[in-house]
């Protein structure tokens, strides 16, 4: 196992999106842009080939082996997929790991990592510190037979539908009239507002209970009816089945995400509307600012933010 060495002079700072669909990762070092999206799903690792695989992941912390992403999907024993809201479970730090060792170049990091509106609280922030912050962690890479070993010199959390407006309007010194920001995740939708001037509103905001496993469940018990058991993540993964039934699903979630939003704002005629997230890709947007790169919009934003506050 060879010692992939890393810097050593500065401090990296990472936007992390642990979604419960995908893991996003975006960061900037020494000019050049670092990304990663993988699917959210860990399992128990093992030797195979691996060529057939485009990126495979497989890892070894703390002495314990384990596939990520489509690998473990398709090839892991118990593929267990990120459907808590928690970032500490055994799954959340597996992926936060992952993430790292894919777009880490430098030894120290400090990270920002997105929550939901309801998550983003003081206890959040606690239990995430006392999980990370200040944790060393040697990451093996199995597959490139390198190991890296990291510092998390800090981590705080951020809302992640302001993460995504952050990103899209990064740009713009000051809005002149209130804004509206959609989040479609895997389970939740995020409606944030915001006044005048970038002020968020908490009055005006909030998570509804809608998301991509909304339109997945519809297909999955159509699916079964017919004889067929799929899992959600393999409905999802298989983007060329089941067309006509998903695309069923996603037209009545846009529907019900319009509806959501009709029932929380009045003031609709006065104000700019976007919608990101990469359930979003899979719906014909029509009402609204799809903005720029909904999937990775939310880990870019969240790296943007810690940029500024960890300065």
């Amino acid at each position: 196992m060879k010692n992939e060495v890393l810097k050593t002079d500065s401090i990296q700072v990472v936007g992390a999106d642990l979604g419960r669909g995908y893991v996003k990762g975006f960061s900037v070092y020494e000019g050049k842009e670092l990304r990663c999206c993988f699917k959210s799903v860990v399992g128990i690792g093992r030797n195979i080939d691996f060529s057939e695989y485009k990126d495979p992941i497989y890892l070894e912390v703390d002495g314990i082996d384990y596939f990520v992403g489509m690998l473990a999907e398709k090839e892991g024993d118990s593929p267990t997929p990120n459907s808590k809201e928690s970032k500490i479970t055994l799954t959340a730090e597996r992926l936060l790991f992952a993430l790292l060792n894919e777009i880490c170049v430098s030894d120290k990091v400090k990270i920002v990592l997105t929550v939901p509106y309801k998550s983003y609280n003081k206890t959040t922030l606690q239990d995430v510190q006392n999980k990370y912050k200040g944790r060393t962690v040697t990451i093996k890479d199995l597959i490139k037979g390198t190991f890296k070993t990291i510092t998390i010199e800090d981590i705080a959390i951020y809302r992640e539908a302001d993460s995504a407006l952050y990103w899209e309007l990064r740009s713009v010194e000051t809005t002149t009239k209130p804004l509206g920001m959609i989040t479609v995740g895997f389970r939740t939708t995020e409606l944030t507002y915001f006044d005048k001037g970038m002020v968020f509103n908490d009055k005006k905001s909030k998570s509804v209970e809608l998301g991509n496993k909304t339109s997945l469940e519809y297909v999955q018990r159509i699916l079964l009816s017919q004889g067929t058991s799929k899992e959600l993540f393999e409905i999802d993964t298989n983007e060329d089945d089941y067309n006509e039934l998903k695309e069923r699903g996603y037209t009545e979630l846009y529907e019900r995400v319009t509806q959501e939003i009709d029932n929380t704002w009045i003031n609709l005629d006065e104000m700019d509307i976007y919608i990101g997230g990469g359930t979003v890709m899979k719906m014909n947007v029509k009402d609204y600012i799809t903005i720029e790169d909904p999937q990775m919009a939310t880990a870019k934003g969240a790296y943007l933010v810690g940029s500024k506050f960890f300065k």
